[in-house]
C-alpha cells in the first residue's frame, strides 16, 4: 500500500516501535524526494508542521539507528 500523504505520515510518525519508525523514516525520505507524489506539502502545512516535531524527537532518541 502506497503512503496516501501527510495525512498517513503524521500518524505513522507517532509510532514508538523502532522497527517501524525505520520502515516510516525510509517511505518519508522516498515521499519528500518525488515532487509528483509530495505536492500536498504546500497545501498542509500544520500537518507538515507535526510532522517535524514528531521527527525532532526521533533525533533526540536513544536508539541510534533512529537518529540516523
Amino acid at each position: 500500500m502506497e503512503p496516501a500523504g501527510m495525512d498517513y505520515f503524521c500518524e505513522q510518525v507517532q509510532q514508538k516501535d523502532v522497527g517501524r519508525r525505520m520502515q516510516v523514516g525510509q517511505e518519508l525520505l522516498e515521499y519528500l524526494g518525488d515532487p509528483a507524489r509530495s505536492s500536498d506539502l504546500e497545501q498542509d502545512q500544520q500537518r507538515l508542521d507535526k510532522v517535524i516535531d514528531e521527527l525532532t524527537a526521533w533525533v533526540n532518541s536513544s536508539n541510534f539507528k533512529v537518529r540516523l
